[in-house]
């Protein structure tokens, strides 16, 4: 694997657009591009940036927008998690402009039926998105959350799901504050059982606080348990994949147009932050 600056140059850095989204992609682009990044997560889902029924119309502006500062949106995070009519569609119209990665929904547990009823669920509908995916010529992300309601929050569950599954189609978007903060002292475990299927990483930080030490918070990147031995740890001997950064940390998860500016700037200071660490 490349090292030094043949490796900053190999790992495409992308920021996931969620604070920023009221913005301009024109300004976004712009300065994303003064911080030396390659691109945004798009947010082409209910609430994001792009409305999913819009996309036909919207994505190739936006495109066309980011491509103005030589940025791209290398991933989008949809609201996709089965094979549908409309799921197929809508991925026909991101293919069709340049965007093979897409970060699907999540499965999600309900406490009161079998856990293991669900998984098997899960993995049949897993099994047939990824044929889905093949066929159309895209790959989705299954970001790795934290929540017990959330299907692959413990690794276990994520690894059976994508066990028999080609990571060309379908593979796991690595987050490394919810894996760290949710396995805790089996981090390495968790790592072992996901690597395989590891083809994108998100890149974000946290504490464990609170007046017990039971409250996860968001902290800037490198402040926290998500140090660059975390980062090189999940990297060493995978290929090169994308790094979404994802600043949660700033007072809004979703700033104002007018205050939007503010997240851009600790956005800066993590970004400089991974640059650094690459």
């Amino acid at each position: 694997m490349a090292c030094g600056a043949e490796a900053k140059a190999g790992y495409p850095i992308v920021v996931f657009e969620k604070p920023i989204q009221n913005l301009s992609y024109d300004v976004i682009g712009g300065e994303l591009a003064k911080m030396g990044l390659q691109g945004i997560e798009a947010t082409i889902r209910k609430g994001g940036h792009i409305d999913p029924k819009e996309a036909e119309n919207e994505v190739p502006k936006m495109v066309a927008s980011l491509a103005k500062n030589g940025q791209k949106a290398l991933i989008a995070a949809t609201n996709v998690l089965d094979v549908t009519a409309g799921s197929e569609k809508f991925l026909r119209v991101l293919k069709a402009n340049g965007i093979t990665r897409y970060r699907m929904d999540y499965y999600r547990y309900d406490l009161k039926k079998s856990p293991l009823a669900q998984l098997r669920e899960n993995t049949a509908r897993l099994k047939d998105l990824a044929a889905m995916n093949k066929e159309l010529g895209v790959q989705s992300l299954y970001q790795i959350h934290s929540g017990y309601q959330y299907a692959g929050s413990l690794s276990w569950d994520a690894a059976i799901m994508f066990e028999k599954i080609d990571p060309d189609h379908a593979a796991v978007a690595f987050d490394l504050r919810h894996v760290r903060g949710e396995t805790g002292k089996s981090f390495e475990m968790a790592l072992a059982n996901l690597r395989p299927h590891i083809r994108s990483i998100y890149v974000k930080d946290g504490i464990w606080g609170g007046e017990r030490t039971n409250q996860q918070k968001n902290v800037p990147l490198d402040t926290g348990f998500v140090d660059k031995a975390t980062f090189d740890k999940v990297r060493k001997g995978l290929g090169v994949m994308p790094l979404s950064l994802h600043m949660e940390w700033g007072k809004s998860q979703l700033y104002p147009k007018d205050e939007a500016m503010e997240a851009m700037k600790f956005i800066a200071r993590d970004a400089k932050t991974l640059k650094s660490w690459l």
